[in-house]
């Protein structure tokens, strides 16, 4: 009898890579069992311009005359003229000071979600049940600092993708003011236009968030103690930026089902609550246009209470978008998870 060797290093973690669809219900009982979490969420999905979708449906456009109307002086027979391009250019400024702010706030809320994600409880068998490093002091600063930097990338990356949007956006105005294409609205014949251009722009928002996504992920959990190499080293910028590059070439089904997955579950919750911030904005400007002046509106219990219930259905859908913004985050966070579990089980 030849004495049996044991080949296996005492500590070795040899349990099986979770399957995609338990990460995905650890990242789904991870969000629902964290309602900070999802005002966190609620926070992100405003300042990247969530907002902005969910008035859409309570917008008034204005008119074809409305616009011309508006533009006044500005618009000439040679067209534009150069005061008008001095407001876009004011307009800009204001917009990046805007912008810089968005994006601190921004990094604080990865911050803040990664943290409360990366301990909870659901999460622990990917990272071997180690609580992660706590993030205090100067190394916290100069985390915030890397992780600002990679959300200011990805604003200039979707910058680059929208430079042919933009550049096309006031050509195909001033001509359908000028010289009309059809009879539709201004606003329908100037998209039939930016057709090429809204395609280029979609794509690139999805690579964009899927690049910064799996950057930032990757300093926070080299912070934390659980980079690749199970080190707690910190992982330079970079290098951050080049995992993040090189995430949709080295696991692209992975990458690509998690971002399309992520996608699906925001459209998903979209549909259903434009519609009903768009019934109920029907239903409120349908009760104020009946009313002819305020003392009617006082005489009329019905007034106030769609206007109520138009503020109930828009906080009820940031919220619901706040979690499944809190979803999409924690299924990026787990994914990352479990890479660097995997990592460090092959690598022991």
């Amino acid at each position: 009898m030849v004495p049996s060797r044991i080949v296996a290093v005492p500590g070795l973690r040899t349990a099986a890579h979770p399957r995609w669809s338990t990460e995905v219900g650890t990242a789904l009982a991870v969000a629902a069992g964290q309602p900070v979490l999802w005002l966190l969420g609620a926070v992100g999905f405003a300042l990247r311009g969530g907002i902005v979708l969910l008035t859409l449906p309570i917008l008034v456009l204005p008119t074809q005359v409305e616009v011309r109307l508006a533009l006044g002086g500005n618009l000439g027979s040679t067209g534009l003229s150069a005061g008008f391009w001095g407001l876009v250019a004011l307009g800009s400024l204001v917009t990046a000071l805007i912008a810089l702010l968005v994006l601190l706030i921004l990094a604080r809320v990865e911050m803040a979600s990664f943290q409360r994600l990366a301990s909870d409880p659901e999460s622990g068998d990917l990272r071997a049940w180690r609580a992660p490093r706590p993030m205090l002091g100067g190394r916290q600063r100069l985390l915030f600092s890397r992780v600002f930097t990679i959300q200011a990338l990805a604003l200039l990356g979707l910058v680059l993708f929208a430079l042919p949007l933009a550049s096309s956006i006031g050509p195909a105005t001033l001509e359908e003011l000028l010289r009309p294409t059809s009879s539709s609205t201004i606003y329908v014949r100037v998209l039939n236009q930016l057709v090429p251009q809204l395609i280029l722009f979609g794509a690139g928002v999805v690579i964009v968030e899927m690049v910064s996504a799996v950057a930032t992920r990757t300093l926070l959990l080299q912070s934390a103690g659980f980079g690749a190499t199970g080190r707690r080293d910190r992982q330079p910028l970079l290098a951050a930026v080049l995992v993040g590059l090189a995430a949709p070439l080295r696991s692209p089904l992975r990458t690509l089902r998690t971002s399309a997955f992520g996608w699906l579950a925001t459209l998903a919750a979209l549909v259903p609550v434009l519609w009903a911030i768009s019934v109920a904005w029907q239903a409120t400007r349908a009760t104020f246009l009946a009313t002819t002046s305020v003392s009617d509106m006082a005489r009329e219990p019905g007034t106030f209470i769609v206007a109520f219930a138009l503020a109930a259905v828009f906080t009820g859908g940031l919220l619901v978008t706040g979690f499944v913004s809190a979803f999409r985050a924690s299924l990026w966070t787990v994914d990352a998870l479990a890479r660097s579990d995997a990592a460090n089980g092959s690598g022991a």
